[in-house]
């Protein structure tokens, strides 16, 4: 695209299924912020791990204090089936 830079994108390794990497790479983009430098936080999420771990909601909710914020991050929640063990067309009663 004419007239664009190049982004730099940088990973945080994550050891297993855990989300423990998300309040990581909110720091690192608030760190980043911190020195004047623009940055974002993409956090790719299993479908269970999104719903079942309390980690990112309590991230979630301290983005609204001052110090935490980071002015938002965007969250891809991928539908890997691998979290649920229910197959979907017995998961419903209805």
């Amino acid at each position: 695209v004419a007239g664009s830079r190049p982004l730099r994108v940088t990973l945080c390794p994550n050891p297993s299924h855990l989300e423990a990497v998300y309040p990581v790479a909110l720091g690192r983009a608030r760190a980043l912020q911190d020195t004047g430098r623009t940055a974002m936080a993409l956090v790719l999420h299993g479908d269970a791990a999104f719903a079942g771990q309390g980690i990112v909601a309590e991230a979630m909710s301290m983005s609204v204090l001052a110090n935490y914020s980071t002015g938002g991050a965007l969250h891809l929640v991928l539908n890997n089936q691998i979290g649920f063990t229910t197959d979907p067309h017995v998961g419903r009663a209805s």
